[in-house]
């Protein structure tokens, strides 16, 4: 006599469990599950019935599928909360002056954004501009430098002498020092944020316009106010007549006296 399996328990042939339809599914959820328990109890065989121990795990399996299956839904729940906390983050930053780590700079009209680059040690220093399919577009040989932070100085044109097109570009910095030895420099582009941008599920800060440099949000090392200049004081305190009179001038007397007869 045949047997047929039914998840670890056994029908005897020609008791046919009923067909609760066709799975396309590769996976199995909760109610899937609950199906099959209760197929397996139903058509268990009555002279060897399932075990206590078998029943215990199948029901402690069937625990652990749904506890899983609102841990899930629960983590897909603070995925978006967190999410939405982010977004609300990066919405203040709009405005703000930003610096962070990245190798773009970006040409619009002849004008670059800001990209800089410090060096460590004195360092003789080769910059290259590299255009988005990684063809060198400008070499510049800088020199010898010491160390500290400098700004990339690229006026847009190419090694021929040419306008190069408006668009986004990669910098790379090249720094041998005293001992020939090449050393690790780090670029980074500063820009007061225009808009903030996810693509592909990414968050990014668009730098100085739409078509700006887009820094990713975790390549961000500095986020400040942007300075603002303090007004000029144009009022001068007098502590009595005599300093006061000693300010006014000519003109000043000849002010407020026509100031007088305007007013009488």
């Amino acid at each position: 006599m045949s047997d047929i399996a039914v998840e670890g328990a056994t029908a005897t042939a020609g008791t046919q469990a009923p067909k609760s339809g066709v799975y396309s599914s590769s996976t199995l959820d909760q109610d899937d599950f609950l199906v099959l328990f209760t197929t397996q109890l139903q058509y268990q065989d009555p002279m060897n019935p399932m075990e206590s121990y078998e029943l215990a795990s199948q029901l402690a399996q069937f625990s652990t599928v749904q506890e899983l299956s609102n841990l899930n839904d629960q983590t897909l729940q603070v995925q978006a909360y967190l999410g939405s906390i982010n977004n609300a983050q990066m919405l203040e930053t709009i405005g703000k002056e930003v610096i962070g780590a990245s190798d773009q700079i970006q040409l619009t009209d002849g004008v670059t954004s800001k990209s800089s680059y410090e060096l460590t040690d004195p360092s003789d220093v080769t910059v290259t501009i590299h255009d988005q399919n990684d063809q060198v577009v400008r070499t510049m040989a800088m020199g010898v430098q010491e160390a500290g932070t400098y700004q990339v100085q690229w006026d847009g044109m190419n090694d021929a002498g040419e306008a190069a097109g408006n668009g986004s570009y990669r910098v790379e910095v090249k720094a041998v020092d005293q001992d020939g030895q090449e050393q690790d420099v780090e670029t980074t582009v500063s820009g007061t944020v225009y808009a903030f941008r996810v693509v592909d599920g990414m968050p990014y800060l668009v730098l100085d316009g739409p078509e700006g440099v887009s820094l990713p949000i975790g390549s961000v090392q500095e986020v400040h106010n942007p300075a603002v200049e303090e007004p000029s004081d144009s009022i001068t305190e007098v502590s009595s007549a005599e300093d006061l009179a000693k300010q006014l001038t000519t003109e000043n007397l000849l002010a407020l006296g026509g100031l007088a007869l305007t007013l009488f």
